[in-house]
């Protein structure tokens, strides 16, 4: 095996990316080095997870002339995917291109199981869009005799608990729908040992069965009309790969993204494809402080017990340096994740620009000056100051959802009257607050970056979030404990964001700082802050 220090002096005399140098630390070095048959690595916010598997994929073609139809690289969506087939596109080795023009050496696990299982000629129409999944699954639900009031009122919010339902349900047991069953019927008779209320037992066995029998209709009509979903094509991949290794490329690598996200479907793909690629290596990067996505199926216990899904000359490395933010930021997310998870395994910090974290009450109970809500009043007079605080520097607005907490106010809509005032206020003028200012979900912010970052609506009623599902979902693993961990993993995600400067905007910084709470289910996540980094603004 090539030593550390060796490959980072080749990577910097042949390999130019946008004709620089293409630099890499001795933890990022380490992980392009190695030669394990089963590696994992935990690649903390900010540290070039990235950069770090495009240069695997650089080194595997270029230093060890391993044909680029040899490797394969899953990324988790097309975003991510493009991402990584991009920056190779711009990669030369001695002034050549790394890889040709058509080349596309990372896919998604849909795309690859789509062409695997004969693209457009054998699938074509029969593949139907999450937005098709959705009507059929409105129109089931429709269809069926619901008790009155058993799931609330709001039909848009039962849809999405079917979605919800479903998705996870094709995650877990898409093979077998008698397990699904027997989940149900096993969860509910342990829950009756640990519960007085058997009202709320018999109300959570009825929506599951409710919902059982939507999953049951719906795959129903999915097989009638010969249609098949994404979760559907991907299993239907791995039992292809199973049962016919003939045609199955011999890859020699196979790397993944993202692997904090992984679920038991992609596991199965990633086991049939090694049943026919044994002396394969793997590669998984990814970052278990940012697993989040546990609504949509993954778990992050194939991260934490790696070794015991590929026991086989298995390695754990580390890349710890955060290059995105400055010192204060990396010290707080890692103070954070220490107090509210007791995790120690923090960042190192690579960047050595100033940072800051500021706090803003938001108080509820000013008297509004204009027609607007006053919480929106006030929310968008802290961001115009700290957009005229900035000039010239990104700013991301992010919230916890789509919609505020404030009756037909979405985050869109808060953020065009942000730029709208901004404008009006000469603060700046429309086209550099169009380029300027950005905003997104918490959730969907995950891999994104800005100078600044505004974080709205920092509230206890939003931070933890109450779980409001009363075991509805536990049948596919949800706990207390992991339910308060994705919310802490969440928060995390909403810290690391920024490289030069923290905004949080609250209700409840007056009441929640340098408190420790008995019950921290009653109050937002400031109790887990270091009192001493946060600055009123």
């Amino acid at each position: 095996m090539v030593e550390s220090r060796e490959l980072q002096r080749w990577f910097a005399e042949h390999i130019k990316e946008k004709n620089r140098p293409y630099f890499l630390d001795k933890y990022q070095a380490k992980v392009i080095a190695d030669e394990h048959k089963n590696t994992i690595v935990t690649a903390r916010a900010g540290s070039g997870k990235t950069r770090t598997l495009v240069a695997k994929i650089i080194y595997l073609i270029a230093y060890k002339q391993i044909p680029p139809d040899k490797i394969i690289t899953f990324a988790f969506n097309r975003k991510a995917r493009a991402e990584i087939n991009e920056r190779l596109s711009k990669i030369t080795y001695d002034n050549k291109p790394i890889i040709s023009g058509t080349s596309q050496i990372a896919s998604t696990f849909h795309a690859f199981s789509y062409q695997l299982l004969g693209g457009k000629k054998e699938i074509g129409n029969k593949l139907i869009s999450e937005e098709q999944q959705a009507k059929v699954i409105s129109g089931i639900i429709k269809n069926i005799k619901i008790p009155e009031n058993l799931f609330g009122s709001d039909y848009t919010k039962l849809k999405e608990v079917a979605i919800q339902f479903i998705t996870r349900a094709e995650q877990q047991f898409f093979q077998d729908y008698n397990k699904l069953l027997d989940a149900i019927n096993r969860k509910t008779k342990e829950i009756a040992k640990d519960h007085t209320t058997t009202q709320q037992i018999r109300t959570t066995y009825r929506k599951q069965m409710i919902l059982y029998n939507v999953f049951l209709k719906y795959q129903g009509r999915l097989k009638s009309q010969g249609l098949v979903n994404y979760n559907q094509m991907v299993a239907n991949a791995a039992s292809l790969i199973s049962a016919n290794d003939s045609n199955i490329p011999k890859y020699q690598y196979i790397l993944v993204d993202e692997y904090q996200d992984f679920s038991l479907l992609f596991l199965n793909l990633i086991l049939a494809l090694r049943s026919v690629c044994p002396d394969a290596r793997l590669l998984c990067v990814g970052d278990d402080w940012q697993a989040i996505n546990r609504f949509a199926g993954s778990n992050v216990e194939y991260f934490h017990n790696f070794n015991k899904y590929f026991p086989e000359d298995n390695v754990k490395l580390f890349i710890p340096s955060n290059y995105r933010s400055g010192k204060l930021i990396v010290k707080n997310a890692n103070y954070f994740m220490a107090k509210a998870l007791k995790d120690y395994s923090g960042c190192k910090t690579g960047n050595r620009q100033k940072s800051n974290i500021y706090i803003k009450n938001i108080a509820s109970n000013l008297i509004s000056h204009s027609k607007l809500p006053i919480s929106i009043e006030n929310y968008l007079q802290a961001s115009l100051d700290i957009i005229k605080h900035n000039p010239e520097k990104t700013i991301m607005i992010l919230d916890r959802n789509n919609n505020l907490n404030i009756s037909d106010w979405t985050l869109k809509r808060f953020v065009d009257l942000l730029k709208q005032a901004a404008t009006k206020n000469h603060i700046i003028d429309k086209a550099r607050a169009d380029a300027l200012i950005s905003y997104s979900t918490i959730h969907r912010s995950k891999g994104l970056e800005s100078d600044i970052v505004i974080l709205l609506e920092i509230d206890a009623e939003k931070f933890p979030s109450k779980d409001k599902t009363n075991g509805l979902y536990d049948i596919f693993g949800d706990t207390t404990k992991s339910l308060f961990q994705d919310e802490v993993r969440l928060f995390y995600v909403a810290i690391t964001r920024p490289k030069e400067k923290l905004y949080i905007l609250s209700k409840t910084t007056n009441i929640i700082r340098n408190r420790k709470a008995p019950d921290k289910s009653k109050y937002n996540f400031f109790s887990y802050l270091n009192d001493n980094w946060l600055t009123n603004f």
